[in-house]
């Protein structure tokens, strides 16, 4: 099968200008559409700036720096739309795939499927991986909420969520929205737990402390806020819990996570890293004993799957889009609102509870990238298979 994926940007520390934007989101389209290369052709589009053909482990990155003036800014972004769309459809007459696999929905995408699928009568499935719901607690992603509601109003997609989470969020706000047409294939990982040495605890001078991690983004949907307000106003957390958090600052958040630490003087219960590395961050899993997200908007979190492999605990909303699939009380805590009093109290559970992380990495053994690619090959052939069977086909 020839599988054309599309996606606006990944992460791979070895592939400039890709290795220097760490994101779960970006780490899994890359890991799904490497595995889909091992049994199949697999090629990928990236929006987000031109590129030369390149042979990316088990996938063919699709050339599209013909015109090497060509630049993406929001002076240009009309004529950068335009040309990577002519690029595009050059390159599906080119390869002639099978089905073309978009990873979320922007201009970009949305042209794209406008002039070039629907013209050319290519079956496409589109993967949600956030889905920025009608009535959310945080601003700044306009944008992304106003993607999120396009996706869902263009007639007959067919709509992969990356968890059932998802699928139940999207219903509780277009209740009249065809169910069938969702299709949750959970997240994957091939992440592997190599526990490193403990050295980064002595640095931190964090004693007997339970370590937490916060990883992900830093801003408003994140949420990180929101532990600090707690630790302020609660000595005993404090003493007996260390949080550091990880990942990169939001490009639309103002906050410097830094300063509000140290504005609540917690600097001897909590430090923030900075942006860190897939692989740096196995020295933060080998030393933690729990991860905590407080996130208001989650696919399926790259960072809760990775901590489970490690056997630490989670600590999330009982209405996160991960709950619905890590819903096990041996391995999630859960915080049943969203006020600060509800998430310190799942704080505390989470502190005296004594977890079995064998069970949790035994349980993490479901979540591989392995059973994600064969979800998804499943699909595109079901999809294939209802093209054949159907005359009147149109995507």
């Amino acid at each position: 099968m020839k599988i054309l994926s599309y996606t606006w940007n990944i992460y791979d520390a070895n592939l400039v200008p890709f290795n220097s934007d760490y994101s779960g989101g970006g780490l899994v389209v890359k890991n799904l559409c490497e595995h889909l290369g091992k049994e199949n052709e697999s090629y990928l589009f990236l929006g987000k700036c031109i590129m030369p053909e390149v042979e990316l482990g088990h996938i063919k990155i699709v050339k599209t720096d013909f015109d090497l003036t060509r630049r993406n800014s929001k002076k240009n972004n009309r004529e950068y739309i335009a040309y990577m769309t002519s690029v595009f459809e050059d390159a599906v007459q080119q390869i002639m795939p099978d089905i073309i696999n978009f990873h979320d929905y922007g201009d970009l995408a949305e042209n794209i499927l406008k002039v070039v699928c629907t013209k050319m009568r290519i079956p496409y499935i589109i993967t949600c991986h956030l889905y920025e719901g009608l009535r959310v607690e945080y601003a700044g992603y306009e944008d992304s909420r106003e993607n999120s509601r396009k996706l869902l109003q263009i007639p007959n997609a067919q709509i992969i969520t990356v968890s059932n989470g998802m699928k139940r969020k999207i219903l509780e706000d277009y209740k009249n929205y065809d169910s069938g047409k969702l299709i949750p294939i959970l997240n994957g990982t091939d992440f592997r737990a190599t526990f490193c040495e403990k050295n980064n605890k002595l640095k931190f001078k964090i004693g007997n402390k339970k370590i937490l991690l916060c990883a992900g983004t830093i801003g408003s949907r994140k949420n990180q806020i929101q532990l600090l307000r707690i630790f302020a106003n609660n000595i005993y957390l404090q003493e007996k819990i260390y949080i550091i958090f990880c990942g990169k600052k939001a490009v639309r958040s103002d906050m410097d996570l830094k300063e509000e630490i140290a504005k609540r003087d917690l600097e001897g219960c909590m430090s923030y890293v900075g942006a860190v590395s897939n692989e740096e961050m196995k020295n933060y899993y080998s030393i933690a004993d729990g991860l905590i997200m407080p996130s208001l908007a989650e696919g399926l979190s790259i960072a809760a799957l990775e901590a489970i492999t490690y056997g630490l605990p989670l600590i999330m909303y009982a209405d996160s889009e991960c709950a619905d699939d890590l819903n096990d009380s041996k391995v999630s805590c859960f915080s049943d609102t969203h006020s600060d009093d509800s998430m310190a109290q799942a704080i505390l559970n989470w502190y005296r509870t004594l977890w079995n992380r064998e069970y949790i990495m035994n349980y993490a053994k479901r979540f591989s990238m392995e059973n994600m690619a064969k979800n998804y090959l499943k699909v595109y052939k079901k999809i294939l298979l209802e093209r054949e069977n159907c005359s009147c086909y149109l995507p």
